[in-house]
């Protein structure tokens, strides 16, 4: 770690305040002039987290009078199996400090620590960039891509590779169906697509009461919504999408693989970004990517978005020091789960999640 974060203590322009997001809309309202909070700062996901895995809040803020300086969401994770640390935050995409300058940045990622050491964390790992100069290597590296949502539905589509124009066509054209929902009921739909999804991957599913806690606190309120793509009647394809201010963001999806030749995902996509475009919001975020999957990162660009990159940043709080890490990469436990029955496999994901982040 730099000597400014080790010296550094909380600047006299501000104090460090602790918010509670569950607790009032303070938090939330620190946010609305923050053109770079993201969905994943609010206090909805954080609701839904703590709801379904108990983590504890600990948000913080750097605070010059009632304006905020910086802001740091962080989610204290405990388990007995991989013990106790900070994330900001907790299966997120991308959560990055918020500050309006490198001091700030310092002073609270500094209170971020203390509260690290006095709560007897593992570590502290940080899900976005920091202000740091020269900056560590990160924990881990993965792509971001961004839709720019400008100029209404048909300037969106005509910026789409051909092939994507092409397979959203062959699925109108085959009667692939699609609704915008809200509903426990589509979440149920989605989340039968979601398990077998995550098979074909042998990467375990979330619990069902995590995607129930994600209906009660993010879509019911209005912060997001479930696009279901039908053909004759049988789900195919769907996805679950969120947003905050004038951002969507595609965060879950899944299909039938039976159906992939449909192109019901396409289609899904582009009915999410439809929504979004013609209710002026400017941007569509389509998450984080792993370096090395390249098809993925293909089927996004498709999209006309734009590939940046997310870091993450662990600070060992045993060796007071920032750690690199590696990036993942399917390994043989992936190819084991996909052999595994339904039943057990929905299991492991109940308990597997609980104990990650």
């Amino acid at each position: 770690m730099t000597s400014s974060l080790q010296s550094s203590t909380l600047r006299e322009t501000g104090n460090v305040r602790l918010f509670d997001p569950l607790a009032a809309d303070a938090w939330d309202d620190l946010l609305t002039s923050n053109t770079r909070a993201t969905f994943f700062h609010c206090s909805n996901w954080a609701r839904v987290l703590c709801a379904t895995y108990g983590h504890v809040p600990h948000y913080l803020g750097l605070m010059g009078g009632q304006r905020a300086l910086a802001l740091l969401p962080i989610l204290e994770v405990n388990s007995p199996l991989t013990g106790r640390r900070g994330v900001a935050l907790p299966f997120s995409d991308e959560c990055g400090l918020l500050c309006s300058g490198a001091s700030d940045g310092d002073a609270i990622l500094q209170a971020a620590l203390e509260l690290g050491r006095a709560r007897r964390w593992k570590h502290f790992e940080l899900r976005g960039d920091i202000p740091t100069i020269p900056r560590p290597a990160p924990w881990v590296a993965y792509v971001g891509h961004k839709v720019d949502l400008s100029g209404g539905t048909a300037a969106v589509f005509a910026r789409f590779d051909g092939s994507v124009r092409r397979a959203i066509r062959k699925a109108e054209k085959a009667r692939v169906e699609t609704r915008v929902l809200n509903t426990l009921e589509a979440m149920r739909m989605f989340y039968a697509l979601h398990c077998q999804t995550r098979r074909k991957h042998g990467v375990p599913p979330q619990s069902f009461s995590f995607f129930r806690n994600v209906f009660e606190h993010v879509l019911k309120p209005g912060g997001g919504f479930i696009v279901a793509a039908t053909h004759e009647g049988q789900p195919i394809a769907a996805g679950v999408f969120v947003h905050h201010g004038a951002a969507g963001l595609y965060k879950f999806g899944a299909s039938d693989q039976s159906f992939l030749n449909l192109r019901g995902n396409d289609l899904v996509m582009w009915e999410a970004m439809k929504w979004y475009a013609s209710r002026g919001y400017s941007r569509f975020s389509m998450g984080r990517t792993a370096r090395s999957n390249e098809g993925l990162r293909r089927f996004k660009c498709g999209f006309g978005a734009r590939e940046y990159p997310i870091n993450y940043f662990r600070y060992d709080l045993r060796r007071e020091a920032f750690v690199a890490g590696k990036d993942e990469k399917p390994g043989w436990i992936n190819g084991a789960l996909r052999l595994t029955p339904m039943t057990v496999f929905r299991m492991i994901g109940r308990v597997f999640y609980a104990h990650l982040d």
